[in-house]
């Protein structure tokens, strides 16, 4: 008989810690969740904006390497001519 008090007292603790618990966020979590999802959708627009800008920049260097090589055949193709001048010259 003793037993049977207690099983009751179970009962009646599991069925409140059960009814306090709800499976629906309340406003304060939904407000939460509301905020991240705006969070989230700025933080996408930052990184879209930021992949642009690195593009760009990644296109500035691809034409700043090109002006480099036509500069450097250039300084080449001089190099050759004022050597052959040189050249020419010591001969004459």
């Amino acid at each position: 008989m003793r037993k049977f008090p207690g099983a009751i007292l179970s009962l009646i603790v599991a069925s409140i810690l059960l009814a306090g618990c709800t499976k629906y966020a309340d406003k304060s979590q939904m407000q939460q969740l509301s905020d991240l999802k705006n969070e989230i959708a700025t933080l996408q627009q930052q990184i879209q904006t930021t992949q642009q800008q690195k593009a760009e920049l990644q296109k500035q260097v691809a034409d700043k390497q090109d002006q480099l090589k036509k500069l450097q055949s250039n300084e080449q193709v001089l190099q050759q001519r004022i050597q052959a001048k040189q050249d020419t010259s010591k001969t004459n």
